[in-house]
């Protein structure tokens, strides 16, 4: 049995190759669903914003038939939070101290596999 050196690059480079030629068909279809998605997507916000238009026309809070639900949501003002870069830059000190007496871990992400389509 021969042992590969997966760092070894013309392992890596015959590797691709037959990946890329036993999963083309993958590939594309997985290209051509990406592509529909976002012709889909495209097609939902047009039909919303025209949904949206109407609504607002015609003073509609809610609709609720056998096809959808929909809810107006009006705008709120958001609130205010900390900008805790600029505190970090412009008070150090204050801002470790903060860190360390309410510590919170935010953001974290599982991995994954990032497509484009071309």
């Amino acid at each position: 049995m021969k042992i590969v050196d997966m760092n070894d690059k013309e392992f890596q480079k015959n590797e691709l190759a037959v990946i890329d030629k036993n999963y083309a068909v993958v590939f594309k279809g997985l290209s051509e669903a990406v592509k529909q998605k976002k012709e889909l997507e495209e097609q939902e916000k047009k039909l919303k914003a025209q949904l949206e238009g109407l609504m607002d026309e015609y003073g509609i809070k809610s609709i609720d038939n056998e096809f959808l639900k929909i809810t107006r949501v009006d705008a709120n003002a958001g609130k205010t939070t900390i900008d805790v870069d600029e505190l970090a830059k412009e008070e150090p000190e204050l801002y470790q101290e903060l860190i360390e007496d309410y510590p919170k871990t935010t953001g974290a992400k599982k991995a994954y596999v990032k497509f484009t389509v071309k």
